[in-house]
């Protein structure tokens, strides 16, 4: 006898994903989570009064998959786009800082037009000249020798300026990960597949860049994103998930019977199991090596009374250029970005904003007490600020969110027979590879485990869904 047909470990989004799905299908499944709470990286704050994100903020919406679970498991939430300001890029100029907008048609920060108005806001003319001079290169042939990394690719083929102002930075801000680190077919398939297709970044950027304003391909929703993992798990529970929050589990043993799952409250018998951890935590519990990760992710929420930024400077937020001399790789305007955000009127009459920025180095510092974030804050706005202008300041790390590269991911995935990973740790970065990822493994699992399957093992036997 088993306690639950799936065990899984861990209560983020990927975990209550597979969870719900599993159990809309039948199957008896039981939820382990080691803290008091869901949600994993969606998590919520307070700063200034006002309910925020300390985690992910919003969604890639390239894929319709937080939409669909929203729908499909009745979840209520309304789904939000950004105001329409977009964002900004903060570059070191001559002695100062250049703020621009995004420029409008980019993939990954690679230009479909580098002579295009927005584009040489950014990186100048002789820059731009470079890299509409790739039309006269060779066609670029993936596939012959090892594809090189981003930051390779894009110099080779559009110059060092554009590798490095405009898709570094962007890598270091999205990603947490130096272009240097990481490949186009990694974060981008569909452009690794157009470059095939056309040999010319320029082209394959044509075909996929959005016409939109920058920063238009993400998605929120209403109140914050931390309402997504609540929501989920409640509908879970309706459909008779076993969720148990303050339970860490310990070792997965295999033997004749199955799987024993070793929790801080007792054993559980089950037929499959799903690791829904971080990188490095996952790791730990299957016995695999550390993870080669980025390091962790510092997310700092501040809540500002000035009226200078009412007429929302930098838009919704900005990227900065990793030679500007800021402890931010980002700061994101959240009063200016969300409509559903209030703006109070605060003591001293002026309203209240709320910011967040991201740390450059999650380890350094320098981005805690209200005169860092008043230094930052200007520098990144050029609005004069002061350290009596902020209010508030709520510091969230997060020591292990940046995924391993797309090999690690490979590699992790590869587990004992009925012991399953799903998050980032196996599909990348973001809700719309994660949520996918989780809700193929769900039905994957719910149709070897029905009494139907054609696949059933001596080790797992299948079980009845009814």
């Amino acid at each position: 006898m088993t306690d639950a047909d799936v065990v899984v470990v861990g209560a983020g989004i990927a975990g209550l994903t597979v969870a719900h799905d599993l159990a809309t299908a039948g199957a008896r499944v039981v939820v382990c989570e080691a803290s008091d709470r869901v949600g994993g990286l969606l998590r919520r704050g307070t700063v200034g009064g006002t309910d925020i994100d300390l985690g992910a903020e919003s969604f890639a919406t390239r894929t319709d998959a937080v939409t669909r679970i929203i729908s499909d498991a009745g979840l209520g939430l309304d789904p939000v786009e950004p105001r329409p300001g977009g964002a900004f890029l903060a570059v070191a100029g001559e002695g100062d800082v250049r703020r621009a907008a995004l420029p409008r048609r980019t993939v990954l920060g690679i230009p479909a037009d580098p002579l295009a108005d927005d584009v040489v806001a950014l990186i100048g003319e002789e820059a731009a000249e470079r890299a509409a001079a790739e039309a006269s290169l060779p066609p670029y042939v993936p596939g012959e020798g090892d594809e090189p990394s981003l930051r390779a690719l894009v110099a080779e083929r559009l110059g060092p300026v554009v590798a490095d102002r405009l898709v570094d930075t962007l890598c270091r801000s999205v990603y947490s990960r130096p272009a240097a680190d990481v490949r186009l077919s990694d974060l981008h398939p569909g452009m690794w597949r157009a470059l095939g297709v056309h040999g010319s970044l320029l082209a394959a950027a044509g075909e996929l860049a959005p016409t939109s304003r920058a920063g238009a391909a993400v998605g929120g929703i209403a109140c914050g994103m931390w309402r997504l993992p609540d929501a989920l798990a409640r509908a879970a529970a309706r459909r008779g998930v076993d969720l148990r929050t303050g339970v860490t589990v310990t070792s997965i043993d295999t033997d004749a019977d199955g799987l024993r799952v070793r929790t801080s409250t007792g054993d559980l018998r089950a037929a499959r199991v799903v690791i829904a951890l971080s990188p490095a935590a996952a790791a730990a519990l299957s016995g695999a090596p550390r993870p080669a990760v980025g390091g962790g992710v510092r997310v700092v929420a501040a809540a500002i009374d000035h009226d200078g930024l009412n007429a929302f400077p930098v838009g919704s937020g900005v990227i900065v250029d990793p030679a500007l001399p800021s402890a931010a790789k980002a700061l994101t305007h959240v009063t200016a970005k969300w409509p559903w955000m209030p703006v109070p009127t605060g003591p001293t009459g002026a309203h209240r904003h709320v910011v967040r920025l991201s740390a450059r180095d999650a380890d350094a510092g320098g981005l805690e007490t209200p005169a860092d974030i008043a230094r930052e804050v200007a520098l990144l706005t050029g609005i004069p600020l002061t350290a009596a202008d902020v209010v508030d300041v709520v510091v969230q790390d997060w020591p292990d969110a940046v995924a391993p590269p797309a090999d690690g991911r490979a590699a992790a995935a590869d587990d004992a027979p009925g012991i399953h990973r799903v998050g980032a740790a196996v599909a990348g970065t973001g809700l719309a590879s994660v949520i996918p990822h989780a809700r193929a493994l769900a039905a994957r699992l719910a149709s070897e485990l029905s009494p139907t399957s054609s696949e059933p093992t001596a080790a797992h036997p299948t079980r009845s869904l009814a």
